[in-house]
């Protein structure tokens, strides 16, 4: 990556964009490696309406993020959604609001994702203002991936320190290989290019994960059962970082997310941990998160070491 595009001026984001643009002008056979060319509509990534509207949203967004932290606005009006949502026929209205799907996304994470403390060091940045949630409509590849690429290059950028969670309710909820037929694009092509591996990482969640090898009725799959599918964008010195208080070992969490699974399996089946997996209250739950926990360090530990 060019030292210009980790740095968070008006050029620095044109140019990341305008390469973006430029490396998918003939990409449709980069998704036909993925799935049967007749089964969905690929989209160039390489249209000039999409470069136009890619260079015009990237704009918008750098002038807001030179004078402002993306980081310290959780419910950030001046985002890329709003640009997206511009483009869409005047007669079609998402239901629900990008309010609605944010508030949703929110307090899932709360409930569950902090809650459940399946993601120990998830609390920091929530605490500290700097998790943001940004929310792009429609199930257009280009749309998606314009919003998904920006936020991994800003958060590249050691001023925007923190995370972002890009949510897209339309992006095929019901199909999840085809959810990341696009993050492994983003990954092995779009990250690529622009030099962002170690720096940045997306960690996905939708509505049908499923890790491989565990089958559709996994219980290891609610572990990233969103309520839509949604793209985790991570600094990789902050998971770093969390990782080393847990001694380094990573595995412990997700050693103790899979036995609070199964407990709750054991306890209420396969329905109710589905519901508590929702953030639904069920009856019993805050004595088996005291039952099942995670050994960490505290931050009175870091400042004793």
């Amino acid at each position: 990556m060019s030292k210009t595009t980790r740095h968070g001026s008006h050029t620095s984001y044109l140019s990341a964009a305008a390469a973006f643009s430029n490396h998918y002008k003939n990409s449709a056979h980069h998704m036909h490696k993925f799935h049967n060319p007749s089964q969905i509509h690929v989209q160039s990534f390489g249209s000039k309406s999409f470069q136009n509207q890619f260079l015009k949203n990237t704009q918008t967004k750098s002038k807001v993020d030179d004078n402002t932290d993306t980081g310290n606005d959780t419910h950030d009006t001046n985002n890329i959604d709003d640009e997206y949502e511009e483009e869409e026929p005047d007669d079609y209205n998402y239901q629900p609001s990008n309010e609605d799907i944010k508030t949703t996304s929110l307090n899932w994470i709360k409930k569950v994702v902090i809650g459940y403390n399946l993601c120990p060091f998830a609390n920091q940045p929530l605490q500290e203002n700097k998790l943001k949630v940004s929310v792009v409509r429609g199930n257009d590849d280009e749309y998606v991936a314009a919003a998904v690429v920006y936020e991994l290059i800003s958060r590249s950028d050691d001023q925007h320190d923190g995370t972002t969670v890009v949510v897209a309710p339309e992006f095929y909820p019901d199909d999840f290989h085809r959810y990341m037929s696009l993050i492994q694009l983003i990954e092995e092509d779009v990250m690529d290019e622009h030099d962002l591996h170690g720096l940045v990482q997306i960690a996905p969640f939708h509505p049908q994960f499923e890790f491989d090898g565990s089958g559709s009725n996994g219980i290891d799959n609610f572990t990233n059962r969103s309520p839509y599918p949604m793209f985790h964008i991570l600094r990789e010195n902050e998971v770093t970082n969390a990782v080393e208080k847990l001694g380094g070992d990573a595995s412990k969490v997700w050693s103790r997310n899979i036995k609070l699974l199964e407990s709750m399996n054991e306890r209420w089946g396969r329905e109710g941990t589905e519901r508590a997996m929702k953030g639904e209250y069920i009856e019993g739950i805050d004595d088996l998160l005291k039952e099942v926990k995670l050994s960490t360090y505290t931050d009175k530990d870091d400042d004793e070491r």
